[in-house]
């Protein structure tokens, strides 16, 4: 596949370098790719296009069980197909069926969430796959013991607690902009932001890794 530009000056959060590196793929990150691997896995589609693709952990995989990938980053360095950023996709309309967009869009200013959904929207035919970083304290609890899957046709049972971090002066911090429950930034408000787009099938933060909020959707 030519590799298609775009030429904007962006700020880059993270080397491309650094997300190969073991302080980046920590095993709550590995855990994170193993949902976003299993979700895609469940659905009907051929084709996926991933947008920040970071060590393309998930792409490989995708591409090793057969499904065509399409990589997007703004960072010209990780080598994407695609060099462009998530509000202005340089891609036609109903370009692939699953969009994969997990731990980006906090990377950008949240008065362009919606404009971002909507490329996200406009290049997917069918199915998008979200994460957010949700930042709470929590206690979690995980129950496993022999003969579980025969009995409950469950791997583990899992408990957890959340408790919203709160701060007074929460802005831009590094590498997010913003945060859910962050201040302003509250669950149900982000919610209601992709429900103007998308169908929500699903959503979730994973066990060991409750910083990552999925959003399973779909485009009705």
């Amino acid at each position: 596949m030519q590799k298609i530009e775009h030429n904007e000056n962006h700020h880059v959060q993270v080397d491309a370098a650094g997300y190969r590196s073991k302080k980046y793929d920590t095993l709550e990150r590995f855990i994170s790719y193993y949902h976003q691997i299993d979700e895609a896995r469940k659905m009907p589609i051929d084709s996926v296009m991933e947008i920040g693709i970071g060590g393309e952990v998930v792409a490989n995989y995708l591409k090793n069980i057969g499904k065509k990938v399409i990589t997007c980053d703004f960072d010209e360095k990780t080598g994407a197909d695609i060099v462009s950023d998530v509000r202005d996709i340089k891609a036609e309309d109903n370009f692939v069926d699953l969009v994969i967009a997990c731990q980006i869009l906090e990377q950008i200013p949240f008065e362009d969430f919606t404009q971002a959904l909507s490329e996200i929207k406009r290049v997917s035919k069918k199915y998008v796959i979200i994460s957010l970083p949700y930042r709470v304290s929590y206690f979690e609890m995980i129950i496993k013991f022999p003969f579980i899957r025969t009995l409950f046709k469950k791997n583990f049972f899992d408990w957890s607690i959340k408790v919203p971090v709160k701060f007074s002066g929460f802005e831009k911090s590094g590498q997010h902009y913003w945060e859910i429950d962050r201040r302003k930034y509250k669950l149900k408000k982000i919610r209601q932001q992709i429900n103007k787009e998308f169908k929500i099938l699903n959503e979730f933060s994973p066990i060991l890794n409750k910083y990552h909020y999925f959003f399973i959707l779909e485009i009705e």
